[in-house]
């Protein structure tokens, strides 16, 4: 199992939130093998914690940003001080060599920009926020689309990651994206029928004029 992924969940598990990986790690935990080399570590959570993780980061002295689009990013300094206009933070250490941060004409803003060289330390850890109602994991780009938590929330030898169906689904906004075709062609050989189907209804509902992947 990838040192990076050990190292994250022994951080992470000490802060008394729920999350699970996504991206390509949650891809590599269903399957139980290493698969490529990651950009970084994604980190599936839920709004209503957003304030606790960023605490927790920022205690272990981490710096903590959100990304408000078009390149730019707020640094979050203090919680009751955020834009939430997006679902994605990130957080990084002074070891970090992914990210080159810009200032902006406001305060705390900055534009940024990612190498995507891939990760080696744990230096960088990225936060995507979900919602969860009734028991059921909901798609953060239409509601309507969900799996019901114990579906959607795996476990591989006590760590917790997304089911690959939904990380699946995120990624089919991006197929060409590098190593996200790799993942769903190593991903569908190994998913049950039911996985499938939900994944190809999904993606059908998300796509009504077609999709490569169908």
């Amino acid at each position: 199992m990838d040192h990076l992924l050990l190292e994250c969940n022994d951080l992470l598990k000490r802060g008394g939130f729920d999350y699970a990986f996504c991206g390509g790690f949650a891809i590599e935990l269903f399957l139980d093998k290493t698969v490529r080399e990651h950009g970084d570590i994604d980190i599936s959570a839920y709004w209503d914690e957003r304030d606790k993780i960023i605490l927790f980061m920022q205690s272990l002295g981490w710096e903590v940003y959100e990304l408000c689009g078009g390149g730019m990013a707020h640094h979050i300094t203090n919680v009751a001080h955020q834009m939430r206009i997006n679902r994605n933070i990130f957080c990084m250490t002074d070891a970090c060599d992914m990210v080159s941060l810009t200032p902006a004409d406001k305060p705390d803003m900055f534009l940024v920009d990612f190498d995507s060289k891939g990760q080696e330390k744990l230096a960088f850890i990225e936060f995507l926020f979900n919602d969860k109602s009734d028991n059921y994991f909901l798609y953060a780009r239409n509601h309507d689309v969900s799996l019901s938590l114990s579906q959607a929330i795996l476990s591989r030898r006590g760590i917790k990651y997304l089911a690959p169906e939904i990380v699946l689904l995120y990624k089919s906004t991006d197929t060409v994206r590098k190593g996200y075709q790799l993942d769903y062609d190593m991903a569908m050989a190994a998913m049950t029928e039911k996985q499938i189907k939900w994944l190809r209804d999904a993606i059908k509902i998300m796509n009504p004029e077609g999709h490569k992947w169908l």
